[in-house]
């Protein structure tokens, strides 16, 4: 079964349904094979070619009558860069978090020291953003929704390091790699990823993961931070950092809540589907929750 068998299938549950492109896709005895295009792994995690997490728990849930397994694969390439390096952390926490997951051939190391950099300024305030733009309904969800948090802040980075943080130990893309908008009440955290509603791609799925994976190792300190580098950061409370390192340094968090925030969801995207996002064996020892809500 290929491609068109899969997507001819899939049309039976939404008439628009429409694979990505940048995939090989072979059910063969009720096993996926997902196999991504050197494009896909240069693509950016949110858009539909790079998102196979996403789509990989698209055809898992909604054609489980004839998928059982999904195997991952992908192209070899030459070069190893940070989309690459970023897809490698997200294969292994997804075949971590799904016992139906698995990788079509071993993967590659992962660095044994990894380490997160820091914001070093405050993120653009609203009134830098065109009024309606992504980044100014961010800020203005921000704005609106401090007091119902003990913190809230937005653009919170999520670059990856080996051993430490500079330009030629960079292990994941960085730059503009960050959570849109962050918050803690309690002893509960919460990210959220923000789409406007002319952005309705599976990919926030794949994106929302991939921040929380990344969260949940700064928590467990499997991901750390340089205390000389994150200093300023600290003292200057960027983006909330001084905040969030204190919830970083004191085990108080309890429940990482993954939120997807959006008026509008790809049609794939129900309340079924994000439960059995959350039937994960990992999720629930690690109490995380993804859900869905409106940034109004």
């Amino acid at each position: 079964m290929n491609k068109k068998d899969l997507e001819s299938k899939l049309r039976k549950q939404c008439s628009s349904a429409k694979l990505p492109t940048h995939y090989d896709y072979n059910v063969v005895g009720k096993n996926l094979t997902l196999k991504v295009s050197d494009s896909g792994l240069k693509a950016n995690m949110q858009t539909d070619d790079g998102a196979f997490e996403s789509w990989a728990l698209i055809l898992k849930f909604y054609l489980s009558d004839i998928i059982d397994t999904v195997t991952i694969d992908w192209e070899d390439i030459t070069k190893k860069t940070g989309h690459f390096n970023r897809f490698v952390y997200r294969l292994a926490k997804f075949v971590q978090t799904y016992d139906w997951a698995k990788s079509a051939k071993p993967i590659p190391d992962i660095p044994t020291i990894l380490v997160c950099n820091c914001p070093n300024g405050e993120a653009a305030p609203k009134e830098k953003h065109e009024k309606g733009s992504e980044g100014w309904i961010e800020c203005e969800f921000v704005e609106k929704e401090k007091v119902n948090y003990d913190i809230i802040n937005h653009q919170f980075p999520v670059g990856l390091f080996k051993n430490t943080v500079k330009k030629s130990e960079s292990f994941t893309t960085r730059g503009k790699s960050a959570i849109d908008i962050w918050a803690a009440k309690d002893n509960q955290f919460y990210i959220f990823e923000l789409k406007k509603d002319d952005n309705i791609s599976a990919g926030i799925i794949s994106e929302l993961m991939f921040y929380t994976n990344v969260v949940n190792d700064l928590f467990s300190h499997r991901i750390q931070y340089e205390s000389d580098n994150a200093k300023k950061a600290i003292k200057e409370n960027y983006r909330g950092f001084g905040d969030f390192y204190k919830l970083y340094n004191s085990g108080t968090v309890k429940t990482i809540n993954a939120v997807l925030l959006a008026e509008e969801l790809h049609p794939l995207i129900t309340k079924e589907l994000i439960s059995f996002i959350n039937n994960s064996a990992r999720y629930k020892y690690n109490h995380i929750v993804f859900s869905t809500s409106s940034p109004k």
